[in-house]
């Protein structure tokens, strides 16, 4: 499966710099999914578990109370508001 560049960001620290496979968001208005080739958008998060898989099919979560999320260009970037 094709991978894409994700970086999560509090205020404070970069919590993950890497490649993934997937990412699933708490969006404002629901669940969101994002795969390679995405197309680009920009989205509020709200609180809730941002969940992501690596390309060796590791998952991962990462808890916050909500944030931003852009994708563009075959990348994520989040900014993540007190992150657990």
């Amino acid at each position: 499966m094709k991978d894409f560049a994700l970086e999560i960001r509090s205020a404070e620290k970069a919590l993950f710099l890497g490649r993934v496979i997937s990412l699933d968001v708490p969006a404002s208005d629901g669940r969101l999914g994002v795969l390679a080739d995405h197309a680009p958008l920009a989205a509020e998060l709200a609180p809730g578990a941002l969940v992501y898989k690596d390309p060796e099919g590791t998952v991962a979560r990462v808890e916050g109370e909500g944030g931003f999320l852009i994708v563009k260009q075959n990348s994520a970037s989040v900014l993540l508001a007190n992150p657990a």
